[in-house]
């Protein structure tokens, strides 16, 4: 591997095209993309000049079947299309960033653990909460505590972010991506972990939709909004 890695880009949304391939424009002496996969063909248009990507597929079974061309895959995709990607690419031999959460399903996340495994690639999940400075500066804090008796963690989801991502986003419907507490609070639940510096042993979930109800629906609101 040289000092600049190649990668692949399998997903050109919000996190493909604006989180990671950003930082690869902004970084060009570490990282450069070498082929994007994104079924949207304004996105992998758009991310394919960014780029000067020439290596350009709607599916990203295309993209493998060129064979070994990139040192990485980032794989971006919605929640439920992560496993059959990544551990066709680790069979593949790339290594991979696979976007959170892993997989909906605990066999889902065996699977990619296993052809990673087998296939000795480095395999990595994008909880990128655990590398920002407050993180590292709560962890020495915590550490210089001693023993933790308890915690009491609050994120507060700005209405925006509520209404856009989980009731008209991508993760408005269970079977298309994850339910919430994988969805959302993997990243809550993976940096309390790293924080304390204990794994987790039981999680439970309670709570019910109020807000984003007909009933609640205001007078004279149009039937579809953007």
């Amino acid at each position: 591997m040289s000092d600049v890695i190649t990668l692949a880009v399998v997903g050109a949304g919000s996190r493909g095209e604006g989180a990671y391939g950003g930082w690869v424009l902004r970084h060009p002496d570490r990282a450069r993309v070498v082929a994007v996969a994104e079924p949207r063909q304004v996105r992998r248009d758009r991310f394919a000049a960014a780029h000067g990507v020439t290596h350009s597929f709607a599916d990203w079974r295309d993209l493998l079947a060129l064979g070994k061309v990139a040192d990485a895959v980032v794989i971006a995709t919605p929640d439920s299309q992560h496993v059959e990607p990544a551990t066709a690419f680790a069979q593949a031999g790339y290594h991979i960033l696979l976007e959170k959460p892993m997989a909906p399903s605990e066999e889902g996340c065996r699977r990619i653990a296993e052809a990673a495994t087998q296939s000795g690639v480095l395999f990595a999940v994008g909880h990128v909460l655990r590398y920002t400075p407050y993180t590292s500066a709560l962890k020495e804090a915590v550490k210089s505590i001693g023993d933790i008796v308890s915690v009491q963690h609050l994120e507060p989801v700005g209405f925006w972010h509520q209404a856009h991502s989980f009731v008209r986003g991508n993760w408005r419907r269970e079977d298309e991506s994850s339910f919430m507490l994988m969805a959302k609070s993997c990243h809550d639940i993976d940096w309390l972990s790293f924080v304390v510096g204990r794994a987790i042993t039981r999680v439970s979930s309670f709570g019910s939709l109020t807000h984003f109800t007909p009933a609640m629906k205001p007078v004279g609101a149009a039937d579809r909004c953007l």
